[in-house]
C-alpha cells in the first residue's frame, strides 16, 4: 500500500535542519523518546531533500529497516521498535507495501508516491515543538533559580547555629545538593520547607529590653559585650548589652535615605532586615565581604549592621566635615581591630551620631570654612572613632 500523504510545509525561513535541531531539543525531555528513536529521525531527515518540506509535497523515505540497522549499527528489531515508538508518539506514519516492502518514486526531485516512512506528522508539529522548547527553557530557568534559592536558604540555616534545625534541613535535603533533582515540583517543595524553617528562626521572639539605667559616668567607660558566635538573622546581643536600648526603628532615625529604602523594601525595621540591609550596603560603600564577615565574627551581626549604618550615614556628611568618613572599608576595618583591643563603644557612637544628625543633616551644602567643629565629650568620641580609625588603619584587603 502506497500513500500520497502531503503536508502544509514548514514556516518561511525554516529548513529541514532547523526542524531536526528543534526535534532533537525536545524529543527526550519533552516527549520521552528514546535515543534510538531520535537517531532514527536524524537518519530519516538526512535521506530527504529540501524540496520535500515545501507545502503540498510528500516528505517520506522508503529505505528498508535492515539497511537502517546496518547504517546505524543496530539490529532490525531495534529499528522496528524505534519506528513503533515514533508512530505511537505521532511523529511518523508507517505505510509499507505488500509483505512489508518499502518503495517509492521521485521524479525531478519531487516524491510522487512512497510506501515506507512518511514524515508529514513531524513537519506538521513544528509549531507544537517550538512551544514545547520555550516551555522547557522556562522550566530550566525556574529550576536554576529554585536551586539557587535553596542554596541560600541552606546557608542561612547553617549560619543560624541551631543544631536541631540544621539536622532537620539535612533530612529535607540530604547532603544539601540539588544537582540530581530535576523535578521542579520537588524543588519547590524543598524550598518551601526550608523557607518555613527559616521563618521559624526569624520569628523567634526577641528578649524584652531591660529598664533604662542612667549614670553620671562618661560614655567612654561603657564597654560592650563582644560575642564570637552569632546567627545571621537573629538577635545575638546579650541582655546586658547597651545596644538592647537601641531598637531597629530607633536606628533608622540616623540612617540615610538609601539605607532606609532597603529596609522598607525588606519589610520594615527589624534586626534581621537591618543585618540584610547592611550586608547589601557593603557593595555600595566599597566594603569587602571579607571585612563584613570579620566584623560579624568579631562583635556580632547586629553590631556589625549598626556599624555599617553609622558609617553609611557619615559618608554623606559635607566634604571637610570633621566626622565625614572618606573610606568606609578602612573605617569598618578599624572598628574591627579596635574591638579586639580596647573595645568599641558603639552605643555611645550611635548617640553621638544621632545628636550630630539633628544638628548637621547629611549633604548639607555648606562651604568648608563655615563648618564649625563640634565640641563636647560625644563629639570627641565620634572624632576618635570615625576619623582616627580611618587615618590609622591600613586599607582593607
Amino acid at each position: 500500500m502506497s500513500t500520497t500523504l502531503a503536508h502544509r510545509g514548514l514556516p518561511a525561513g525554516v529548513g529541514r535542519f532547523d526542524l531536526l535541531r528543534l526535534f532533537e531539543q525536545v524529543a527526550r525531555p519533552g516527549f520521552g523518546l528514546s535515543s534510538t528513536a531520535v537517531a532514527l529521525v536524524r537518519h530519516y531527515v538526512l535521506k530527504t531533500m529540501d524540496g520535500d518540506y515545501l507545502s503540498g509535497r510528500i516528505c517520506a523515505v522508503w529505505t528498508q529497516a535492515r539497511r537502517f540497522a546496518e547504517q546505524l549499527g543496530l539490529t532490525p528489531r531495534s529499528i522496528n521498535s524505534a519506528e513503533r515508538e515514533l508512530e505511537q508518539a505521532g511523529f511518523i506514519v508507517r505505510n509499507a507495501g505488500i509483505n512489508g516492502e518499502r518503495a517509492g518514486d521521485r521524479q525531478d526531485g519531487i516524491v510522487v508516491w512512497a510506501a515506507g516512512i512518511n514524515l508529514a506528522p513531524l513537519v506538521e508539529r513544528y509549531a507544537e515543538m517550538q512551544t514545547k522548547a520555550e516551555a522547557l527553557e522556562l522550566q530550566a530557568r525556574a529550576i536554576q533559580q529554585c536551586r539557587a534559592e535553596i542554596r541560600q536558604l541552606g546557608q542561612r540555616i547553617r549560619e543560624a547555629g541551631h543544631e536541631d534545625l540544621r539536622k532537620r534541613a539535612e533530612t529535607i535535603l540530604p547532603d544539601g545538593r540539588t544537582a540530581r533533582i530535576t523535578s521542579i515540583d520537588r524543588l519547590i517543595a524543598i524550598r518551601e520547607a526550608l523557607s518555613a524553617m527559616l521563618a521559624a528562626i526569624e520569628s523567634a521572639p526577641e528578649p524584652e529590653p531591660r529598664a533604662l539605667k542612667t549614670s553620671d559616668a562618661p560614655e567612654e567607660n561603657c564597654v560592650p559585650n563582644i560575642q564570637n558566635k552569632n546567627s545571621s538573622r537573629r538577635r545575638t546581643t546579650r541582655l546586658s548589652d547597651p545596644l538592647e536600648r537601641i531598637r531597629p526603628a530607633t536606628a533608622l532615625v540616623v540612617a540615610t535615605e538609601s539605607y532606609r529604602g532597603i529596609v522598607e523594601a525588606l519589610g520594615g525595621p527589624t534586626w534581621p532586615n537591618l543585618v540584610e540591609a547592611s550586608w547589601r550596603s557593603c557593595g555600595r560603600l566599597g566594603i569587602a565581604q571579607s571585612t563584613w564577615g570579620r566584623a560579624c565574627q568579631q562583635f556580632g551581626r547586629e553590631r556589625a549592621a549598626l556599624s555599617v549604618l553609622l558609617i553609611d550615614r557619615n559618608t554623606e556628611l559635607p566634604p571637610g566635615h570633621r566626622y565625614r568618613v572618606g573610606s568606609p572599608a578602612r573605617c569598618l576595618a578599624g572598628m574591627v581591630r579596635k574591638s579586639g583591643s580596647a573595645g568599641v563603644n558603639l552605643a555611645g557612637l550611635f548617640r553621638a551620631t544621632e545628636r550630630n544628625a539633628q544638628e548637621v543633616p547629611p549633604k548639607a551644602p555648606a562651604p568648608d570654612h563655615l563648618i564649625e567643629p563640634q565640641v563636647g565629650p560625644l563629639a570627641n568620641l565620634t572624632a576618635r572613632l570615625m576619623v582616627g580609625m580611618e587615618r590609622r588603619v591600613a586599607p582593607d584587603g
